[in-house]
């Protein structure tokens, strides 16, 4: 659950500082879709597994939750890392969205 809160709130920083580290609108729209989906994965595993005891008796929350734990998170650091490249290239002159 810690990867997963972690994961919450870097994308909500990110999503809100961007317009001002000078972030594109299309980043700033895949942070925030990144975002949307950890939410959705975060509540689908803890709802999903809940009112369960076993652990196979709620694969897709499980799947969920390896999603929300290990997957989104490491792809959570290469959007922001991409993202935050891009605003500095662009603020030094570097390439731009328009080329």
């Amino acid at each position: 659950m810690l990867a997963a809160g972690a994961t919450i709130w870097m994308l909500f920083s990110v999503w809100l500082l961007g317009p001002y580290l000078g972030m594109s609108r299309r980043a700033g729209q895949l942070v925030g879709w990144a975002l949307a989906a950890e939410l959705a994965l975060v509540l689908a595993w803890s709802y999903g597994t809940e009112p369960c005891g076993d652990r196979t008796c709620a694969p897709v929350a499980q799947a969920a939750g390896v999603a929300a734990r290990v997957d989104l998170p490491v792809l959570a650091v290469v959007i922001i890392l991409v993202a935050l490249r891009t605003a500095t290239a662009r603020r030094m002159g570097g390439p731009s969205d328009t080329a």
